[in-house]
């Protein structure tokens, strides 16, 4: 049996954190140890936005500590990744210097999507628990230092995803400066996270129902200590049977959140065997929830102890192909789109068109031109938001979708996806910029990709530059240095074969190879 050991290791805005997991085929991920050490990186990025010398020292000696503890081990598999602290610093350029010339280590920082789409992963591992939840109006809330992350499900699809940046390390770090001038420091939170949390209930409650809350996050591990000491009221850390409870009712919540809050943060450290840093963060963290349980009324809350190292060791597993994922991303991330183009109000019918063209296209030009499935998605997505733009101002489209792509996180699909796939869209007339023009957002391969893709959109969306839909069957099929596209329809084609002729110049620069458009009336 083929087992191997790896090391996850989270930099975050309060601490660095080291988990070891034994992957196999047979038994999936198996924590095998876990060490953690408070390095504050996002008190200093959060009110200064520099990381200073002293907390990098203190970041490296930590590292090569873990170094030493994976060696142990004999680890050759890891992964090692920062998210806001670092990725909010204006001296993070130098942070990752430093660690790579001190420690060997080289620093992934995620972005935003990228950093809770390893935790989902995670999360979908368990699919009796995730997968039941899902087809029911679920809000995942995923709460971290510098931000909270808030994802709603509805039959078993991702229908959105927006992140607000006041988690709860961003939330003490601000209020700590003004709560002595307050008799309710309590409220004082309140006003400050209620707003973005109701702006957002307010724009789905009138169409999804949220029924159950999935709380993600670091805090959550001293939540359930806190309730397995104290065992007052519905209160109990496990159920009737005597199983390890993993979720709460939105009436236990308001007891744990009423004694909880009235806990000192040394009386919580002294209690919870935590550090005074820590301790801290339990109230503010508590206060979100119970402020998305009020403005949500969900009935039930679960208690996820996933990580984003629980994350890396997912995704470690999937791309080994020890483990088969129990949900798969890339129909949330379609689902997403679609319902991005739904709120821009896009032509439907059009776009299902252009998206059938382009994917047909793709399939038939995919083996010769080292084109990969992640492309075939990435070009997708571009086929379904391409026409967003038009929401805005009908003379600049392409570069309105560009602005509106670029502003707008898909989870699923990394920073420089995004930027690939918005950029795919942005020219969408025969015009396409020299690789100077762009190079320093994309590297060479990532720019002859996108010209690849932007060729293939912009020759589906001539074929509908009438959004009439007058094909109602595309056949493709290549001939010597010919790609010969026979449109089945009975109407005028003219617009759409000089558009098409228009288009072609550009696509055959792009893939050697002349795309010809050829009516068929004839159905039999």
């Amino acid at each position: 049996m083929s087992v191997t050991v790896f090391a996850s290791i989270d930099i975050g805005s309060h601490e660095t954190v080291l988990r070891i997991y034994e992957v196999s085929k047979k038994h999936g991920i198996h924590e095998l140890e876990y060490l953690h050490h408070t390095a504050r990186l996002g008190y200093e990025t959060f009110s200064t936005r520099h990381i200073s010398y002293h907390t990098i020292d203190k970041l490296c000696n930590i590292l090569n500590g873990f170094s030493e503890k994976m060696k142990e081990y004999q680890i050759k598999d890891y992964m090692i990744i920062a998210t806001s602290a670092l990725r909010e610093a204006d001296n993070n350029v130098i942070v990752l210097d430093q660690v790579k010339q001190r420690t060997g280590f080289q620093i992934k920082i995620l972005s935003n999507s990228e950093q809770r789409y390893l935790c989902y992963k995670a999360i979908a591992l368990q699919p009796n628990a995730f997968h039941k939840l899902i087809q029911k109006g679920t809000l995942l809330v995923d709460v971290g230092g510098g931000s909270i992350q808030l994802s709603l499900f509805d039959k078993s699809k991702l229908i959105t995803t927006h992140n607000i940046r006041l988690g709860s390390l961003r939330i003490q770090e601000f209020l700590q400066k003004i709560q002595d001038e307050t008799t309710s420091y309590q409220n004082l939170v309140y006003e400050y996270i209620s707003n973005s949390l109701h702006t957002f209930t307010k724009l789905y409650s009138s169409d999804f129902k949220i029924k159950n809350i999935i709380a993600v996050g670091n805090q959550l591990h001293s939540f359930v200590k806190y309730l397995s000491i104290h065992h007052f009221g519905n209160l109990q850390p496990v159920d009737s049977k005597g199983s390890k409870k993993d979720s709460i009712n939105r009436q236990e919540y308001d007891e744990f959140y009423q004694s909880i809050s009235t806990q000192s943060p040394e009386k919580l450290a002294q209690e919870l065997g935590l550090s005074l840093d820590k301790a801290e963060l339990l109230l503010p963290t508590a206060m979100i929830y119970h402020n998305i349980f009020e403005e949500t009324h969900a009935e039930q809350m679960w208690l996820s102890g996933i990580t984003i190292c629980d994350g890396m060791a997912a995704d470690f597993a999937e791309r080994k192909e020890h483990i088969i994922p129990a949900h798969h991303f890339s129909e949330d991330i379609v689902s997403v789109a679609r319902r991005l183009a739904t709120r821009f109000r896009c032509d439907e019918d059009h776009i299902r068109h252009v998206e059938m063209a382009a994917l047909k296209l793709y399939d038939a030009l995919r083996k010769p031109n080292n084109l990969t499935r992640r492309d075939r998605l990435l070009l997708q997505i571009a086929a379904i938001l391409h026409n967003c733009g038009s929401f805005l101002n009908l003379n600049e489209i392409g570069e309105n979708s560009y602005k509106i792509v670029t502003s707008t996180e898909i989870i699923g699909l990394s920073h420089q996806e995004r930027m690939m796939v918005a950029s795919i869209i942005r020219y969408p007339s025969s015009f396409f910029p020299e690789y100077p023009e762009i190079k320093n957002d994309f590297n060479q391969e990532e720019y002859i990709k996108i010209a690849k893709l932007n060729a293939i959109l912009c020759l589906a969306d001539a074929m509908d530059r009438s959004h009439r839909q007058k094909f109602s069957k595309l056949t493709i099929r290549k001939h010597n240095h010919e790609l010969i596209v026979t449109g089945h329809s009975l109407y005028d084609i003219t617009l759409e074969q000089g558009m098409f002729r228009q288009q072609s110049e550009f696509f055959e620069e792009a893939f050697g190879i002349r795309p010809v458009l050829h009516q068929k009336k004839n159905f039999s």
